[in-house]
Parts: structure tokens; C-alpha cells; sequence
């Protein structure tokens, strides 16, 4: 309960301290070794050492949303849960694809920190999200926020609410300890296609070490220490390489950028997650499964309730 209600967390903590007390060495052994107590007090510690760097600050957070005329008014009707203004600075800044001005930016000014409208303008060919978020991750990259969470302007098609709140909350009590989360419930088949073993060896410099596996869509949060730990010039390579000839190993579908289409499955590993991200469906003990959760969503979820 640590990062929802740290003094409910810490009555249980005192309780459970207590009831420690009244155990011989004997049984607390025995109790020791059937339950996790001790990586249950690392947790909890790690978890009050995050909130304690936060003491006397409030985290920075961006919200970044790529925009081309579908609807903002999630960001405003309470679908987005927005962390309190006396516990974080959520600043929103929308990436406009299509010359507009969103229609409830009276009501984002008041609800958000602060609030940019970015013109961004892609040519004949579309670059989606990419070019969008890459223009923001070098425009910021010398003094980001504390976490960048990074939506399509149509977010609610690939993810789920409840999971979002899960994230939102724990930046509220300045308790998240992940450092990239990918937001999205649906699933990409695992696969590495020649275009997309080519285009991973420009962005990277490395060839995948197994099959590219993550969520559809690209929507995801990011920390500050994983947003700095890629170099600068990445970023800026990769958004060269959107306005560049696609290698002669991709098939184009015209009008789009066949990089932005790789790049779906490569921002995890862009932000030092494993080449193929976990599933969202984990076998427990007994090979029970577990269904609609990623390892991170899980540890999250536990920390939450």
C-alpha cells in the first residue's frame, strides 16, 4: 500500500513488526523461510527511499500526445487520471499533425501545468507518432522531466484505463519505481523480418539478439534515467533515418514511412528493455496463467493493493 496510502503501509508495517516480537527465533525461522519476509522489508524499503527523494519536490511529468483532428477530449472529460498539482507538474504538449488547434484547450490551460501546441509537419509521407515523439525526446533531452508518458491522440483504442491509473497513482505518491512502462494491452506477434533486422542495425548498431516482441501502438511512460542513458545522436538518427530511403530489404506501403512502422517494436529497446519485451500472459506455480498482465503490470498492481 506503500505507494497509494504510505500510512496505512506503514501501520502494517509497525504491526507486523510487532507481531515478529512475540515470535522465538525458532518460529520466526520457520516463518522466514515459507514466506519472503525479507525481500518483502527490501521492497518496502526501496519503495520509501523513492518517496523520500521526492520529499520537498514534486515530479516533473510530460504528457505527450501526437494529434491529427481525433477527439483530445479524454485528456479532459477525467478519463486521464492527472496526478494532483500539489504532488506532481504535469505538463501536456501536443505534437499537431494537422494544422488545428484542439477544441478544449481552454479547459487543458486549467487542468495541466502548462500546455504547448507543437505544429509538426511530416510531408507527403506519414510518420505517425514517430516523428512526433522523437522531436520531443531531442527537443528536451537536456533537461527532461522525471517521466515522459508518450499517447496517439486516439490513446484509449490500445490500452486500458485502469492500467493508466495504476501508473498515474504511483507517480502521485512518488513511489514509481519502473523505469519504462508500455501502456498498450494488445499484442504483437513476435517476428524479424529482413526489413526489420536492417532497419534495428541502423537505428542500434547491433543485430536483434532474438525475435522483436511488444505491444501494438507505441504508447508507453519513460524515466529521465532511461530517456538520458541513450545518446542524443540516437534519437536524432532515428529521426533522420524517417525522412530517409527505406533499406532495399522493406516492402513500403506507399504513403507511410516504413521506419515509423519498424519503430513500433524497437521503443522498449530504444529505453534498455530486453529485445523481445515479457508477454502479457505469465505462468505462475503450477502453470496457472495469468492473463491480461505483464510481469511489470503485475509487480505494480501488488504494490498497489
Amino acid at each position: 500500500r506503500l505507494p497509494v496510502a504510505p500510512a496505512e503501509a506503514a501501520g502494517a508495517l509497525t504491526k507486523a513488526d510487532q507481531l515478529a516480537g512475540r515470535l522465538t527465533p525458532d518460529e520466526y525461522a520457520a516463518v522466514a523461510e515459507a514466506w519472503p519476509m525479507e525481500k518483502a522489508m527490501a521492497s518496502y524499503q526501496r519503495a520509501a527511499s523513492l518517496v523520500a527523494e521526492f520529499s520537498g519536490r514534486s515530479p516533473l511529468v510530460h504528457v505527450v500526445v501526437c494529434h491529427c483532428r481525433e477527439s483530445l477530449t479524454w485528456l479532459t472529460d477525467g478519463h486521464l487520471p492527472i496526478p494532483r498539482r500539489d504532488r506532481a507538474l504535469v505538463e501536456l504538449h501536443v505534437y499537431e499533425k494537422c494544422s488545428q488547434q484542439p477544441e478544449n484547450l481552454a479547459r487543458m490551460q486549467e487542468l495541466f501545468h502548462a500546455v504547448s501546441v507543437v505544429p509538426v509537419e511530416d510531408g507527403d509521407i506519414r510518420r505517425d507518432e514517430c516523428s512526433a515523439y522523437l522531436r520531443h525526446l531531442v527537443k528536451y533531452y537536456s533537461d527532461p522531466p522525471d517521466y515522459a508518458l508518450f499517447f496517439q491522440a486516439d490513446a484509449s483504442d490500445h490500452m486500458q484505463w485502469g492500467y493508466l491509473s495504476l501508473v498515474m497513482r504511483a507517480i502521485e505518491q512518488h513511489s514509481l519505481k519502473a523505469q519504462f512502462v508500455h501502456l498498450n494491452h494488445p499484442r504483437l506477434v513476435a517476428s524479424l523480418s529482413p526489413c526489420r533486422r536492417e532497419v534495428f542495425q541502423q537505428v542500434f548498431d547491433r543485430t536483434p539478439t532474438q525475435m522483436l516482441g511488444s505491444y501494438c501502438c507505441a504508447q508507453f511512460l519513460v524515466s529521465r534515467e532511461r530517456w538520458l542513458a541513450t545518446p542524443r545522436e540516437r534519437y536524432e538518427r532515428m529521426e533522420r533515418l524517417l525522412f530517409s530511403e527505406s533499406p532495399e530489404e522493406c516492402h513500403d506501403i506507399p504513403g507511410h514511412s516504413t521506419q515509423c512502422l519498424m519503430f513500433e517494436v524497437y521503443w522498449h529497446v530504444l529505453f534498455g528493455e530486453p529485445d523481445n519485451l515479457p508477454e502479457r500472459v505469465d505462468v505462475g506455480r503450477g502453470g496457472a496463467h495469468v492473463l491480461g498482465r505483464t510481469r511489470t503490470q503485475m509487480a505494480l498492481e501488488r504494490k498497489l493493493t
